[in-house]
């Protein structure tokens, strides 16, 4: 009798229930996560996908035919958190394409490793990746994938060098001296930019050579003097022979700089006189010659859209058409300024809209395709900007996140015909800073200092007054 009560008993009938459900549940588990691992998959569940490939990365892994050797030098018994990061972006790689092989050499107990891949005045460090393949390497340092700025720049540098080392020729910019231009290694973001693009930059004086057949492009700043005839027309001949050219033109008196603007104006481009003024607030930081230049649809913008960022140009230039424009051109905006920007000429000090201002929108960047047929088809191709030093200026840049010289870049790959020439920008483990454009600015200052204020100081009255009158 005792027996059957117990049976019969509800509390050990649901808990054996409970307990066979539990049992029947870990048991799925145990057979899902069995099946899962067999397909060696992994997720990402952060905000900012620290730990996925980005589409350009799988672009270049998908190139990749033969091994390519990645050696990581960490320390066997290491605990920097960084280095778990990168082992998880490794796996990455490695899920992606079984081309990528990864093994750890400890230069604890290999000391003697790195010093192949060393050379003089430069080592090779505990914690740097090597990646080899083809008989070439490159060496990606500590601090080059991250900083104390909190940046993990590990995919760029990543994907960059497996690039590096599998592509058979490397493109080579020339960046034009002897008129009083910035020295390329002042624009330090960019020049970092270019490099993981696995560009080489090399400085060219007109006057003394001749353009070399292994330029792929020319970058043009402003300089402090015009170019002479002859240097003109060896940039003209070069670009009429399918050239490239990257020309960052702000700053420029088109009247005393003739030969430098018979360039741009070849190709149906002029460069108006007089600075941009933004008048619409959300489209300027701090000052209103720090236009916020908004980013018209076209490739070289399509990763600034995705990712949300905002290019400043500081102290620009309208460019305008030229009244005769040859059969063949093609000229699509990249940058534009508002229709509520005007132009304030030379001289002028104040900085508010006066009547005889020329009123906006203006142009602020182009492309330019020239595709004239002759003896054959031609295509050349062309950036004009009526930006400043300031586009591709470190501290600026900075005040941006880099978005500067990410456009600059994604010029670049434009002008190369090429999508395997990629950039990808770093992530930031701290978060990203904001770009506040003055409209916000303002309202921001209202709230903390008019309106929040104000709740406090009527709570507070409010508060009095209830205790007075008890």
């Amino acid at each position: 009798m005792k027996s059957k009560n117990v049976l019969k008993n509800k509390r050990l009938k649901y808990g054996t229930y409970s307990t066979a459900i539990t049992i029947v549940f870990i048991a799925i588990l145990v057979v899902f996560n069995l099946i899962v691992g067999k397909f060696n998959k992994s997720f990402d569940f952060t905000e900012d996908e620290l730990f996925s490939l980005s589409e350009e990365s799988i672009q270049v892994l998908d190139n990749v035919k033969e091994d390519i050797n990645v050696y990581t030098l960490f320390p066997t018994s290491g605990t920097d958190a960084i280095i778990g990061r990168v082992e998880q972006v490794l796996d990455q790689y490695i899920q992606h394409n079984s081309h990528i092989k990864v093994e750890n050499r400890d230069l604890y107990l290999h000391p003697d490793f790195a010093g192949q891949y060393s050379s003089e005045g430069s080592t090779v460090d505990i914690n740097s990746l090597i990646v080899e393949a083809n008989d070439r390497f490159k060496i990606i340092r500590y601090e080059d994938y991250f900083n104390s700025d909190g940046h993990f720049g590990l995919e760029s540098c990543l994907t960059s060098a497996i690039q590096y080392v599998n592509m058979s020729t490397q493109p080579t910019i020339y960046y034009v001296t002897g008129h009083g231009e910035a020295a390329y290694a002042s624009y330090t973001s960019l020049d970092s930019q270019l490099k993981l693009a696995n560009y080489d930059v090399k400085d060219i004086n007109l006057l003394e050579t001749d353009i070399p057949e292994n330029c792929s492009m020319l970058l043009i700043t402003p300089s402090a003097r015009d170019y002479s005839e002859a240097e003109a027309k060896k940039v003209l001949n070069y670009l009429a022979d399918d050239g490239r050219a990257y020309m960052i033109m702000g700053g420029t008196n088109m009247e005393s700089f003739k030969n430098l603007s018979s360039i741009a104006s070849a190709y149906g481009i002029t460069l108006q006189p007089g600075y941009i003024y933004e008048g619409d607030e959300s489209r300027y930081m701090m000052y209103p010659y720090a236009v916020l230049p908004e980013l018209k649809d076209h490739d070289i913008n399509s990763s600034l859209v995705k990712n949300d960022y905002t290019v400043l140009t500081v102290a620009c230039q309208a460019l305008g058409r030229t009244d005769i424009k040859k059969q063949g051109l093609e000229i699509t905006p990249l940058l534009t300024a508002s229709d509520k920007a005007y132009i304030k000429k030379e001289g002028n000090t104040s900085a508010n809209k006066e009547a005889g201002d020329t009123e906006g929108p203006f142009d602020i960047a182009l492309a330019v395709t020239d595709s004239t047929y002759t003896d054959k088809a031609h295509s050349t191709k062309l950036i004009i900007t009526g930006a400043s030093f300031y586009l591709a200026e470190p501290n600026t840049d900075a005040m941006v996140n880099n978005a500067n010289s990410t456009f600059i870049v994604n010029g670049v790959n434009w002008l190369n015909d090429t999508a395997e020439n990629i950039f990808i920008s770093a992530k930031n483990l701290q978060g990203e800073p904001l770009v506040v454009d003055a409209g916000t600015a303002g309202t921001v200052k209202l709230i903390s200092w008019g309106i929040i204020p104000g709740i406090l100081f009527g709570a507070g009255f409010i508060v009095w007054l209830i205790r007075r009158n008890k």
